[in-house]
């Protein structure tokens, strides 16, 4: 990997964190569940202040998505969490992304396998131009982070620095029904060439068009659910070439696994 020395030195700071989950079906998987569980006792374990929000039935997840991140962005919150209602997730990946916030990273997110491209992880990552390398930073007790084009949406955390970034980049629209405005951070859209992006890809053009770089964590373990679930772990692909496998969803890593991290 190629990296890049920090140009400031990067301070914990305060973190008051919203997990957040458009479902869609009005259901969601239980492996889901348990990784929420363990996650908000990480959390606790950590004392950093967690909040959770859902909305149900929406048949628009852009529309969904808007909901929930200007529900966030009225609140005191630094940072939202929006997970897809299909991730089974291991909580040693989210507590390192947990270390990236504090550490002052404004926008992380986490690989995982593509329905019905089991072997692609939606990943884009940018290279060196020189090197040829994926580039990327490391930064104290092991933490590293890739420097990505694109990535996928289902499993990122957003600061508030980064949503009042993008402002200047989106539109607002009117809510009849709730009778509000609301920022348009994420949107279905055709954009160059005619190519048509969903609502997440959206949000990271318009981040970047802002000045902000998309960060992603390699090391998560995430199970993608269906009738059938796809297990991937991002890093081992780039290393060992591990593709994503087919697993049963409700067997699942250990529930009991240990919650920690090295966190200051």
């Amino acid at each position: 990997m190629q990296t890049e020395s920090n140009k400031q030195k990067i301070k914990p700071g305060v973190v008051k964190l919203v997990i957040a989950t458009p479902f869609y079906e009005v259901k969601g998987y239980s492996p889901y569940i348990v990784s929420l569980l363990n996650s908000i006792r990480l959390l606790t374990q950590l004392g950093i202040e967690w909040d959770y929000y859902e909305i149900s039935g929406d048949s628009y997840v852009d529309r969904a998505k808007n909901t929930l991140v200007n529900r966030f962005m009225d609140s005191d919150f630094t940072h939202i969490m929006i997970i897809d209602s299909d991730m089974y997730w291991e909580i040693s990946g989210f507590g390192r992304m947990i270390q990236h916030i504090i550490h002052g990273c404004p926008l992380v997110g986490a690989a995982y396998p593509c329905k019905n491209m089991w072997g692609f992880f939606g990943c884009f990552p940018n290279y060196d131009d020189e090197t040829g390398l994926v580039k990327g930073r490391e930064y104290g007790n092991g933490l590293r982070l890739i420097d990505m084009n694109i990535m996928p949406g289902g499993f990122i955390i957003y600061s508030r620095e980064a949503l009042e970034k993008t402002k200047p980049f989106i539109k607002i629209y009117y809510d009849m029904v709730n009778d509000i405005n609301y920022y348009e951070y994420f949107r279905c859209s055709i954009e160059d060439k005619n190519v048509r992006i969903g609502e997440d890809v959206y949000f990271q053009k318009r981040y970047k068009q802002a000045g902000g770089i998309l960060w992603l964590e390699p090391d998560v373990t995430i199970k993608h659910m269906g009738i059938q679930a796809w297990e991937g772990n991002y890093q081992q692909f780039l290393l060992n070439k591990v593709g994503s496998k087919e697993v049963t969803p409700l067997t699942v890593p250990d529930y009991g696994e240990e919650l920690s991290c090295a966190c200051p």
